[in-house]
């Protein structure tokens, strides 16, 4: 459980007043006749924080009452063994759970020095798999779009004393190559089939990660492939995928940042990583119990390394 951080202002009570029982000894009476005002106040909150910690407690029996009285996009498992409430039918919440398996079996078995490095969420949403990496990695960065998302995010990791996460608010269809914020692991979920500019947010991706990629999307069902004429027609290039136009929603907690959309097909989607630098590529089989869309192949999850820099053992 993450502390509160106790503020310091002269409507305060009197420190001594919760001490009753317990009565301060000596040496904190001499203080308290000695040294008036602020830095007496600082001081004794400081030695009396157990306390005071102790009285919100006390207030408040369940430090999760605000993480329960929230309506959540995911069911997030907190430490009584209850779980946020949230409006999804019943028959959607398997893609959370699903999504998450898929990216613990990847870290397993492609990243075993997790530990030691870092990774990058985005589309961080409510930080729900954002909490996931930090399970695993040294340290996490969640990227995301809209403010009220990050305030639930903040307050879900903060609930469950994770400390090594944080939260940036940026729109990733814009956002520019930033060095500073390179990552060992890039985790692209449930957002390119948001996007109206999927192949920026792609190629922002792969400058971000230093080696691995995991991206889940949804995939138009038809691999187009073939010539396509380019301006004579004895002179042609491949066609190596196409996207699909839809409308999104962004007034929604879960749409994109605009209110257009292109999808794409699998075959684009693979030819766009390789284009990008990742080398290895492999489509995640679905397990028989995984939602439905995976098993049918209308959603995907595709994993992508590069080679590792010279002078590592990767």
């Amino acid at each position: 459980m993450v502390k509160p951080p106790l503020p310091v202002h002269a409507s305060l009570p009197h420190p001594c007043a919760s001490w009753s029982k317990n009565a301060p000894d000596e040496r904190r009476v001499r203080l308290l006749r000695r040294e008036p005002g602020r830095i007496l106040l600082e001081r004794l909150v400081r030695k009396s924080e157990v306390w005071s910690i102790q009285a919100m407690s006390n207030h408040n029996p369940d430090p999760f009452a605000a993480v329960k009285d929230r309506i959540w996009f995911y069911e997030f498992e907190l430490p009584d063994g209850t779980r946020t409430r949230t409006d999804l039918p019943l028959d959607v919440l398997r893609i959370h759970t699903s999504r998450r398996e898929k990216l613990v079996r990847t870290i397993r078995e492609h990243v075993p020095n997790a530990a030691d490095l870092t990774a990058l969420d985005f589309g961080s949403h409510e930080g729900y798999y954002s909490i996931e990496l930090a399970k695993h990695f040294a340290a996490v960065r969640g990227l995301e779009v809209r403010s009220e998302s990050i305030a639930a995010a903040q307050m879900i990791t903060g609930a469950l004393g994770i400390e090594n996460t944080s939260y940036v608010e940026v729109d990733l269809q814009r956002m520019r190559y930033d060095q500073s914020l390179c990552a060992d692991f890039v985790l692209v979920y449930g957002l390119i089939y948001h996007l109206e500019n999927p192949i920026h947010v792609l190629r922002l991706a792969a400058e971000l990660s230093r080696r691995h990629l995991l991206v889940e999307t949804q995939v138009f069902p038809y691999d187009v492939s073939g010539r396509i004429e380019d301006g004579h027609y004895q002179w042609q290039r491949a066609v190596e995928g196409v996207f699909s136009l839809s409308a999104d929603y962004s007034t929604h907690r879960d749409g994109g940042s605009t209110d257009l959309a292109l999808i794409p097909s699998l075959n684009a989607l693979m030819f766009l990583l390789r284009t990008f630098g990742f080398e290895q590529l492999q489509v995640l089989a679905p397990d028989q119990d995984d939602y439905e869309q995976f098993c049918r192949g209308s959603r995907v999850v595709v994993y992508g390394s590069k080679s590792p820099p010279v002078g590592t053992d990767g």
